[in-house]
């Protein structure tokens, strides 16, 4: 008799790790018949998206003949990348889009990873990154990092000669930690020149302009530097999944070569051209986010709870529970967090800041936990 195959690339396979998003609003009101639910697991804007984005996404929904459903999106997004061009003061062929972020960060793991290699990422790091690595047949080396800060100096001390790629997320998820100035220009001026560097900014335009140490500033001293930025957050377009990166010509020529055809639809570039062009709502985002993080800080206080990370739109909560107990006892009262076990953190919960009503929920369900256990 026969016996069956193993399936294809099994043991390869099992050793990527799978991807596992916070648990959807839906899915927790089947689950336990429960109606009111707040979900502050997955770092999405509560507030948005715009009237003048919705608008517009419905005006391309009605379809003129140039802009049908039934046609294909412009490929390159040529309109949504001008547009980009514009607010970054860059040429339009240093903006390359992806499907969400996510996507360019493959994308980057393809080409800087095609022939093997190693890439540094640091501990506590988006899971995506090392994701990424591994889904082209890459390796991860991980390098020291803490919930307080990211260790640029065991980044480049790490760097091998199969050394082809390393992620940097500023500010990082899920820790909320944020690369000082000084720091990432030391990165940028240490690494080789071969290796492709990606600062993943998908939180930037939480941080005040000003202020925030912004990687793109060095894209004319590297050629190897990839800087992304995504709709998904501040911009409150996670379910049209649109992000876009930043680098010099010659790198994104190279990633054009890994980019599947039509990658971004038709109605995340239009949604995307509106909002990358508002900047009120953005500063009007930004202030309700400090507002959030300095009520949060505040509570966590009274309840004699430790609160880290100084960037983003989330905030990391530690207490004497292991995470996913408290995860289960918060989800029991309807209210969705992130465990963050999986990053080596078995203490920890991510926690987005949602609307005034949302956050009220949330430590209603956990004020009462938390003091027994923080």
């Amino acid at each position: 008799m026969a016996t069956l195959a193993k399936p294809f690339a099994a043991e390869h396979l099992q050793r990527i790790p799978l991807y596992v998003p916070g648990k959807p609003i839906q899915e927790v009101q089947r689950e336990l018949g429960l109606e009111r639910i707040v979900k502050l697991a997955s770092n999405e804007n509560p507030w948005g998206p715009t009237e003048a984005v919705k608008r517009r996404v419905l005006a391309a929904v009605s379809g003129s003949d140039d802009e049908a459903l039934g046609l294909y999106p412009v490929s390159d997004g040529y309109y949504l990348r001008r547009a980009i061009a514009a607010r970054r003061g860059l040429p339009i062929d240093q903006v390359l889009l992806g499907n969400g972020s996510s996507e360019i960060l493959e994308m980057a793991a393809k080409a800087a990873l095609l022939d093997g290699g190693t890439a540094l990422i640091p501990r506590h790091s988006f899971a995506i990154y090392s994701i990424a690595t591994l889904g082209v047949g890459g390796t991860v080396v991980e390098t020291p990092a803490d919930t307080e800060r990211v260790d640029v100096d065991a980044l480049l001390a790490a760097v091998r000669p199969d050394t082809r790629i390393v992620y940097l997320g500023n500010p990082n998820n899920p820790t909320g930690v944020l690369v000082p100035a000084r720091d990432l220009e030391r990165l940028v001026r240490g690494l080789r020149e071969d290796i492709v560097l990606v600062v993943d900014q998908a939180y930037a335009e939480y941080e005040e302009p000003g202020l925030y140490p912004d990687a793109a500033r060095f894209l004319a001293d590297r050629p190897g530097l990839l800087v992304l930025h995504t709709f998904s957050k501040i911009h409150a377009l996670a379910g049209l999944r649109i992000g876009y990166a930043l680098g010099s010509p010659h790198l994104l020529q190279l990633l054009e070569r890994v980019r599947s055809p039509f990658n971004t639809n038709h109605l995340a570039q239009v949604a995307a051209e509106v909002a990358v062009q508002d900047l009120a709502f953005e500063a009007q985002c930004r202030d309700r986010n400090r507002a959030a993080r300095q009520a949060f800080l505040q509570e966590a206080a009274r309840h004699r709870c430790r609160a880290t990370g100084e960037a983003g739109n989330f905030i990391l909560l530690e207490s004497a529970l292991p995470s996913q107990d408290l995860y289960q006892a918060l989800l029991a009262k309807g209210v969705i967090v992130r465990p963050m076990q999986a990053y080596g953190l078995p203490n920890h919960v991510r926690v987005t800041f949602g609307r005034p009503e949302e956050m009220a929920a949330f430590w209603l369900a956990a004020g009462p936990v938390l003091d027994c256990g923080c």
